[in-house]
C-alpha cells in the first residue's frame, strides 16, 4: 500500500551521473539486477529512451525509471523478420507506486522509441503480477503471447507480450494472432503444470488472476493463508481456482 502523499513528479533522460541512483531503484525493487556496465550500454545505444522519474522538489531523487534495446526477430504477429523495441527494465520505488510515474514513462518512452522504424513493442513480465499486466494490456494494447516457463532467477512464469505500432497504410490482420492467449488456454497451462501457482477468476469481470506460491516478492500469496483475495480491476472478492488438485474448482 502507497502511505507516501502524491508526489510532484517530471521525468527526464537518464545521464552517467544518474545511474548509480538507477541501480538503487532497481535493487530495492526488483531481483533481476543488472551490472553497471549494462547500464552504460544501453545509455550509450538508447539514450532519448532511458528515461527517469524524479522529484522536482529533490531533482536528484530518481524514484523510477525505464529502459529499452532494439532486436530484430521473429515477429509475434506474423512470420515475417521486423524490428521490435524489448522492454528491458521499468521499476518505480515501492512508496511511490499508484501515481501513474510507470504509465507516463512507459507512454513517453514508447513514443520516442519509434525513431529507430520498429515494428512492435514487446516485453516480460512476470504472471503473478497483475497490477503491470493490466497497466500493458489497457493503456497499451499489449496481449498475452505465451508464457515463458522459469523466466525469472527465482524460477516464477513470464508473460511474453507484445503489442503492434498499427500502419494504416497495409493490410496487416492476415496471419496474425491478433488476440493472444486466452484464459482457458492460461488456465490449462497451470493446470498441466499443476505445481506453484493458485489462479482466481472474478465473478464480477471475469479477470483472470495468478499468484505465485514459492517466490518472495510482494503479490504472491501463502497457500494457508484463508484471506479473500480482492480482484485488481474491480475490486471484488474472487473465486479460487484449485489446481493443487489437479482440477479446477470453477473452469469456466
Amino acid at each position: 500500500m502507497n502511505l507516501m502523499k502524491p508526489l510532484d513528479f517530471s521525468i527526464r533522460p537518464c545521464s552517467y551521473n544518474d545511474i548509480p541512483a538507477v541501480m538503487d531503484v532497481n535493487e530495492t525493487t526488483l531481483p533481476e539486477n543488472y551490472p553497471l556496465f549494462f547500464y552504460e550500454q544501453i545509455l550509450e545505444k538508447y539514450p532519448k529512451t532511458f528515461i527517469l522519474a524524479y522529484n522536482k522538489d529533490d531533482p536528484k531523487q530518481v524514484i523510477g525509471y525505464i529502459m529499452w534495446r532494439v532486436e530484430r526477430g521473429l515477429s509475434s504477429f506474423g512470420l515475417q523478420h521486423v524490428k521490435k523495441a524489448h522492454l528491458v527494465s521499468l521499476a518505480v520505488l515501492h512508496d511511490y507506486r499508484r501515481q501513474g510515474i510507470a504509465n507516463e514513462i512507459l507512454l513517453e518512452s514508447m513514443k520516442l522509441i519509434r525513431d529507430f522504424k520498429i515494428s512492435e513493442y514487446v516485453l516480460e513480465v512476470r504472471v503473478s503480477n497483475s497490477g503491470a499486466v493490466k497497466l500493458y494490456e489497457d493503456l497499451h494494447n499489449f496481449i498475452k503471447i505465451r508464457i515463458i516457463g522459469h523466466y525469472y532467477r527465482d524460477g516464477e512464469d513470464a508473460y511474453y507480450m507484445a503489442a503492434k505500432i498499427q500502419d494504416n497504410t497495409k493490410n496487416q490482420t492476415s496471419n496474425q494472432n491478433l488476440n493472444g492467449m486466452t484464459d482457458m488456454e492460461i488456465k490449462q497451462y497451470f493446470l498441466d503444470k499443476n505445481q506453484g501457482y493458485i489462479l482466481y477468476n472474478c465473478p464480477n469481470c471475469s479477470s483472470l488472476h495468478i499468484k505465485a506460491l514459492t517466490y518472495s516478492l510482494a503479490g504472491t500469496i501463502d497457500p494457508d493463508n484463508s484471506d479473500s483475495l480482492l480482484c485488481a480491476d474491480c475490486n471484488e472478492e474472487m473465486t479460487l481456482l484449485d489446481i493443487a488438485a489437479g482440477k479446477y474448482n470453477s473452469f469456466k
